[in-house]
């Protein structure tokens, strides 16, 4: 058994998989040590990769290590089974690499677009022969809402729940409108600008949080993949086993 840790800004994601099979996922807030052990525990786990993009969490590694035969916390000299083309591969999210190598899991040998959106917004572009050449990071839904409210004087906190109209009919609507459409847009006139750069045959998955609700207002077809760090984090793994 292997145990991926994906630990975002809002929560940490720990998952279990059987070979390439997800067999268990569980989403903590604070993941605590006590919760990872027992994790450990009930699926003998025999590997685990750790990303974080916070300052990895001590605890989290001196328990892996003691506990599992093969542990990998994921950083800029991991061994990968793409090629990284980014200019400052030391500050490249590590999310974002895990996502990417999660792509040409979905999608072999195809150009693909991976939208994450979470509490920021990346979209990062992998070729189809495993080249990763880096991408965008922009705010996400929720850091948008509390940006107009944080830093107007009279504007509310508003979230995505509610009517979005072409046309903002008051201050609640105009806003989460304004919000929701410039996300959606903004995404959008991206997939066309890369599509245009790299070849109209381009795959575009959409993983965090807020995928399932930005996919379903936007006009193309994406594809939903809500544990793609996890997988990527898994390939990794399995990749640096054999090497």
């Amino acid at each position: 058994m292997n145990l991926t840790i994906d630990e975002g800004n809002s929560s940490a994601k720990v998952s279990v998989f059987e070979g390439n099979d997800m067999v268990a996922v569980a989403r903590f807030d604070l993941l605590s040590i006590s919760a990872l052990a027992r994790i450990i525990k009930i699926y003998n786990v025999k590997a685990a990769a750790y990303s974080s993009v916070r300052r990895p969490d001590a605890r989290i590694i001196e328990l892996l290590r003691k506990r599992v035969k093969k542990f990998i916390c994921l950083d800029h000299n991991t061994p990968l089974p793409v090629t990284v083309d980014y200019d400052t591969p030391r500050t490249l999210g590590q999310d974002r690499i895990a996502a990417a190598v999660g792509a040409t899991i979905f999608a072999p040998e195809q150009n693909v677009l991976i939208v994450d959106a979470g509490t920021a917004v990346t979209l990062d572009t992998m070729t189809a022969d495993g080249h990763f050449l880096g991408g965008n990071i922009s705010p996400g839904l929720h850091m948008r809402f509390e940006a107009l409210n944080n830093y107007t004087s009279r504007l509310p906190l508003v979230d995505y729940n509610g009517e979005v109209p072409l046309i903002g009919h008051d201050t609640e609507t105009a806003i989460r409108a304004g919000v929701v459409r410039g996300l959606v847009s903004e995404i959008e006139s991206y997939i066309d600008e890369i599509a245009g750069k790299i070849g109209s045959d381009l795959v575009v998955l959409i993983t965090g949080g807020d995928s399932n609700y930005l996919a379903s207002r936007m006009s193309r077809h994406v594809n939903v993949v809500n544990n793609l760090i996890s997988i990527g984090l898994n390939r990794i793994l399995t990749y640096n086993e054999n090497i």
